[in-house]
């Protein structure tokens, strides 16, 4: 999982507001619904690396003063050795993993794909353009000879075969454009052989600001058409999202096969959130976890697990913070690390569930490590690589920019109806095989408010009514609440409110 910044002018706005000298936007959104599933040393160059260099696993990052740019790589052999500036890459870059090799995007005045192969010792084997004036925003893989390239200064989404950078077809999403004439695509992910687009839509003409809805189009990778994402309306329709601005990487959080995207609407207002995107139904289950709850506009997520999520703010006062949160619950439970500047661009958990951590502390900066499930730091000072660290990627192919397969369901949650409700609302799930199910529901706080279902059950299609009372028979005040299945030790979330 990963999350990079876009170069978008709504990200140097932003970043003049922090009081930035220059920085790389970034903007994604994201929505939908948790379909909550259940189930089961070697010297290469002058490159130093520890051990057996074919064997070891590497976190890569870009690194920039946002003049010059270059890369470093931390080892993860335990020691975290480091190799500082490996390879130069543009000052505005993010990075992607794909089947052994790393794939640079170099964005702003930069425009090309850039390709390092570790086993050369992190040197650059290729480049290639992405078009002039075209800001490359991410890519994303469908094998090994197609690659789709994001493109933020056009409506004109590319393919390309990533083998000889050659540019085998496009897509276009002019349909999604705002009034400025530019959809402004930017992350992507691909899941089950559909490409996953995230659609800004921020006004440039309106100090780039949100311009009304925000999108997710939807590709089908194996004909490279546009799939309707609501067959019952007129004309073809992309996923609309409950928020807007979206702001992170889209990425797929398998235990629930669901979609999940920070999007935090205007800057300086409690107004957005991270959702959910359901990739099977195409359809949002709005903010799960909101700006107001984190405390700032939400930047990046990490979600680790059904109870534990971490997420960068940038707090009311436009610096960054490090923030732990529950992602089940929709709550915050901790503030990790807050500096008091504008200096925390990227998290990212890597393979043996360590939270890696983008720290550009003028002072000091580095990277800086977290044990993911307990949130121990295990690194005492952050780690030095060189430029101040930007952008994050592992030596592993889990980014979000690498088609995933979703996990056979076991069980999954559906959306309750009607919601909001009042008195009563109905929540559907599905059994795959028989199984011992908890059904609860739990208010805010995560205090559980209701027992529905504590029973076995048989395969197939299931509903419970949940008449709006407390296990005391009491009707319960307005508010959210949470259903919450539990089948085999695992657990699916729906968010449920109530308005008396």
């Amino acid at each position: 999982m990963k999350s990079r910044r876009s170069s978008s002018p709504a990200r140097f706005l932003l970043a003049a507001v922090a009081g930035l000298a220059a920085a790389i936007g970034r903007a994604v959104v994201v929505a939908v619904g948790l379909f909550a599933v259940i189930g089961p040393a070697a010297v290469i160059g002058a490159v130093v690396i520890p051990g057996e260099a074919a064997a070891e696993e590497f976190a890569f990052f870009t690194t920039t003063d946002f003049t010059t740019g270059s890369s470093s790589v931390v080892w993860l052999d335990g020691a975290y050795t480091v190799s500082k500036n490996v390879e130069p890459v543009h000052s505005d870059a993010v990075a992607r993993y794909h089947e052994g090799l790393i794939y640079v995007v170099n964005r702003t005045g930069a425009d090309n794909i850039q390709v390092i192969d570790p086993a050369q010792g992190f040197n650059t084997i290729r480049q290639f353009t992405t078009g002039n004036g075209s800001n490359p925003q991410d890519v994303a893989f469908a094998g090994s000879n197609k690659m789709y390239v994001s493109r933020y200064e056009t409506n004109s989404l590319w393919i390309m075969n990533p083998s000889t950078g050659a540019q085998t077809g496009s897509i276009d999403l002019a349909w999604l454009a705002d009034a400025d004439g530019l959809c402004e695509m930017a992350y992507m992910c691909i899941v089950n052989k559909r490409l996953f687009v995230g659609i800004q839509r921020i006004d440039r003409n309106n100090y780039w600001t949100p311009a009304g809805t925000s999108y997710i189009a939807v590709i089908d990778t194996q004909t490279d058409t546009v799939i309707d994402a609501d067959p019952a309306s007129p004309g073809t329709q992309a996923i609309a999202l409950a928020g807007a601005n979206p702001f992170s990487d889209l990425e797929l959080y398998p235990r629930g096969r669901a979609i999940y995207v920070a999007c935090p609407a205007f800057w300086g207002l409690a107004d957005g959130g991270v959702e959910w995107v359901d990739p099977v139904s195409l359809a949002s289950d709005g903010v799960f976890f909101t700006d107001n709850a984190a405390g700032g506009d939400i930047l990046d997520v990490e979600i680790v697990s059904t109870h534990i999520g971490y997420a960068i703010i940038q707090n009311w006062s436009f610096n960054t913070e490090l923030i732990r949160f529950d992602p089940s619950t929709g709550t915050k439970t901790g503030t990790l690390y807050a500096p008091g500047d504008y200096v925390i661009p990227d998290i990212d958990v890597s393979p043996d569930g360590e939270l890696f951590v983008c720290d550009r502390t003028p002072v000091k900066p580095g990277v800086r490590i977290y044990d993911a499930a307990t949130a121990t730091p295990i690194t005492t000072n952050p780690i030095d690589v060189g430029l101040p660290p930007y952008d994050i990627t592992f030596s592993v192919p889990v980014q979000t920019g690498v088609a995933e397969d979703m996990p056979p369901a076991a069980a999954s949650l559906g959306l309750a109806f009607p919601n909001p409700f009042n008195p009563a609302t109905t929540i559907p799930f599905r059994l795959d095989r028989p199984a011992h199910v908890t059904l609860s529901v739990y208010d805010a706080a995560g205090r559980r408010v209701a027992l529905l279902l504590d029973d076995t059950q048989s395969a197939g299609e299931r509903q419970v009514v949940w008449d709006g009372r407390d296990e005391a028979l009491r009707e319960v005040p307005s508010g959210v609440y949470f259903a919450r299945l539990v089948v085999a030790g695992h657990t699916a979330v729906r968010k449920l409110v109530c308005l008396r």
